[in-house]
């Protein structure tokens, strides 16, 4: 028998968030952070990116350690034994822009020169992926199955990609993998550089009696992580302990981008005003809530970011009020100087129908107490929905509890008590909704998610 050659691992990343990958600044364009393109324009994902977010998944099942033939960390002589490939995506997707800006946690405005947009793609963009593994140097095939532990880490949704993952964006998953074990009789067909524009076609073509049968996915965390889900819900109030009714309406309003007001359409999910024949022809908004296109129409979401800055602010109030330091506050959501963030959050989206509904506002005299001149605006806000979202802690089991202890139960116990604010007009009567938690083993050393509690 041939002595063993390359192993190929072959599958489809695809996008479950929105993803920005870092390109060439261009002072000629309208976005602050533009998406990696090739010289033909098409949106690239860099294998040098793929390698580092692989590496990074490896030290997490690997407990923290990298071995040299993978690193090139002994004398850089030699390239690693994994080697990735660009990737550009299946689809044609079109391009969104993500408006972001700094809150000041003071004042809950807006901080001076803190708004920045960047371009990312659209959630369920596909994009090939190829892993080489260079069996030849690796006779006992052990880097191949640290390759096999990191992919299937992938496999279970745990791969995250590109910039502003702790907020959001870059949360992938891996589909179709698919192992090919090349022996030395593959040597005149792998690689084949006029082939390389599709490699997964052209590998599943020339090697189909080199497949392998992949192993069975364990979803289970590894050690060092907890996930956690659940959702935020917007509509009428529900009733408290002891009453026989609700009272007063939960909506949100999360403004997005310019171009979401641009694009901003009547349908069939607007409350329809009481005597009006066609409101779809006087509708231009002001403020309308974020959007993303999906399946020919626009629907709304919640981005990870709007998530992540109200629950950083109401842990570091919560830690001040108390006297307490708030060096946890750093270590959960990072910081500029040298903290990387701990709590990953994803985009937030719609689970089921959506109502929303387009409020008429003014800012009202104090002397005269009518309309104050012209200043009568409008905004759109959604008044009943849910949304679904996930969370991932990532530390040692002895930081979790630590972050679990005195960081999340008290944001978990604010939030279950509508007390963290989300969005635009929060003091308009805006953004302040039901936060509902699946049940998760805290402490466990493997934290896994138990089902949602009823």
């Amino acid at each position: 028998m041939s002595k063993p050659y390359r192993t190929l691992f072959v599958g489809t990343l695809v996008q479950e968030s929105f993803l920005s990958v870092g390109g060439t600044d261009d002072p000629y364009t309208t976005v602050d952070g533009p998406f990696c393109r090739d010289g033909l324009e098409r949106p690239t994902l860099r294998g040098t990116g793929l390698a580092g977010a692989l590496v990074a998944t490896l030290r997490r099942v690997n407990k923290g350690k990298v071995p040299a033939a993978i690193s090139c960390a002994a004398d850089g002589r030699q390239p690693s034994v994994w080697r990735t490939f660009h990737s550009h995506p299946e689809n044609a997707p079109v391009p969104a822009f993500r408006q972001h800006v700094a809150i000041d946690e003071k004042t809950g405005a807006a901080a001076e020169g803190a708004l920045f947009n960047v371009e990312t793609l659209p959630p369920e963009t596909r994009w090939p992926f190829l892993l080489e593994v260079d069996t030849s140097r690796d006779s006992e095939s052990r880097l191949a199955d640290l390759a096999r532990a990191t992919l299937a880490e992938w496999q279970a949704g745990r791969c995250w990609l590109g910039r502003e993952v702790a907020r959001g964006l870059g949360w992938m998953r891996l589909e179709n993998l698919a192992e090919y074990c090349l022996t030395g009789e593959h040597v005149g067909q792998w690689p084949q550089s006029g082939q390389a524009e599709n490699y997964p076609e052209y590998i599943a073509r020339t090697f189909a009696r080199a497949k392998q049968p992949m192993p069975l996915v364990s979803h289970e965390l590894p050690i060092g992580l907890l996930e956690i889900t659940g959702r935020i819900v917007a509509g009428p109030r529900l009733p408290l302990e002891g009453m026989d009714q609700g009272y007063g309406l939960d909506s949100l309003s999360v403004g997005g981008h310019a171009s979401d007001t641009l694009a901003a359409e009547w349908d069939a999910c607007f409350l329809k005003p009481e005597g009006r024949v066609d409101p779809a022809k006087d509708f231009d908004p002001d403020l309308t809530v974020v959007m993303r296109q999906k399946g020919g129409r626009r629907e709304a979401y919640v981005p990870g970011s709007s998530l992540r800055g109200p629950l950083r602010h109401a842990l570091a109030r919560l830690l001040r009020s108390r006297g307490q330091n708030t060096s946890l506050v750093d270590r959960l959501f990072g910081s500029k100087d040298k903290d990387s963030a701990r709590l990953l959050i994803r985009d937030a989206f719609p689970k089921g129908p959506l109502t929303l509904a387009w409020f008429q506002q003014h800012a009202e005299d104090e002397f005269a107490g009518g309309a104050y001149g012209s200043a009568k605006f409008d905004r759109v806000a959604l008044v009943a929905g849910s949304f679904e979202w996930k969370m991932v802690l990532e530390g040692t089991p002895e930081e979790l509890r630590e972050f679990c202890e005195e960081g999340l139960q008290p944001l978990i116990e604010l939030a279950k008590a509508g007390q963290i604010g989300l969005g635009g007009g929060q003091w308009r009567g805006h953004g302040w909704l039901r936060w509902e938690f699946d049940e998760f083993d805290e402490f466990d050393e493997h934290a896994r998610p138990r089902e949602a509690a009823q």
